[in-house]
């Protein structure tokens, strides 16, 4: 009876010790595949003591504003450029009093992606005004992806972009109207009109994150209704796919 017991108990690990080293090799797989993002990092670094973006200069306006400039740093020619141009579009906000200037990056598969965002607290008629900038760059090539191709590999086009975007318009309009701010004083179109919004994708600028394509859209949240403070910096960014 125990030897019986015994021989159950070994056909039964033997489907386990399979699903395990499945499990292992579809791990390790995955390791090998998302490792530094399938780029050496070491390998491509003009500067291999520093981050893969690092800010290259920072100016301090006083304890409340201030600029950050990322450098890209990765060798190569195109990447140069890039670099010409970052400093070249934050160079536009450098004689500004009320700025502030920051960065994100992020690296998802063989592209990196950096968003430059910048608040221009110098406009008394609509407040406080947002930009961003992005740059998506394939490591494997060190050139910039085009917004075209960035959204032909997500299988999206601009109707795709302009619907998600008013989707999510529509939908902070409504709990606005919720939460007591227009009533009746003010539609849809009214409301679009104070975030000075013509267009769905005009000033789209698109970044990757976490595996998701991202669009950042500018718009103004101040108006006569004071509903400023319903409003997040993380509203700015608008889940493509």
């Amino acid at each position: 009876m125990i030897d019986k017991f015994k021989k159950m108990d070994n056909s039964k690990k033997i489907p386990i010790v399979i699903g395990m080293s499945l499990v292992l090799i579809v791990f390790i797989i995955v390791y090998s595949l998302n490792k530094n993002n399938g780029v050496d990092f070491e390998v491509v670094k003009e500067y291999s003591d520093k981050e893969i973006v690092y800010t290259a200069d920072t100016i301090e306006i006083d304890e409340l504003f201030h600029i950050y400039v990322p450098y890209v740093n990765i060798k190569g020619t195109s990447i140069i450029l890039i670099n010409e141009d970052i400093k070249s579009y934050i160079d536009e906000f450098a004689n500004k009093k009320m700025v502030i200037v920051t960065y994100e990056y992020t690296v998802n598969g063989k592209v990196l992606s950096l968003v430059i965002k910048t608040v221009d607290y110098g406009d008394e008629d609509t407040g406080p005004v947002a930009y961003f900038k992005t740059y998506n760059i394939n490591l494997k090539t060190n050139e910039l992806v085009s917004d075209e191709e960035l959204l032909s590999a997500y299988n999206v086009n601009l109707a795709d972009v302009s619907s998600a975007i008013e989707k999510q318009f529509k939908y902070w309009y409504k709990e606005l109207n919720k939460e007591g701010y227009f009533e009746e004083d003010c539609d849809y179109e009214c409301f679009l009109e104070y975030r000075e919004v013509d267009d769905y994708t005009e000033d789209v600028s698109y970044y990757i994150e976490k595996g998701k394509l991202i669009a950042f859209k500018p718009f103004v949240v101040y108006s006569i209704y004071g509903e400023e403070d319903y409003f997040t910096e993380n509203d700015f960014k608008f889940t493509i796919k």
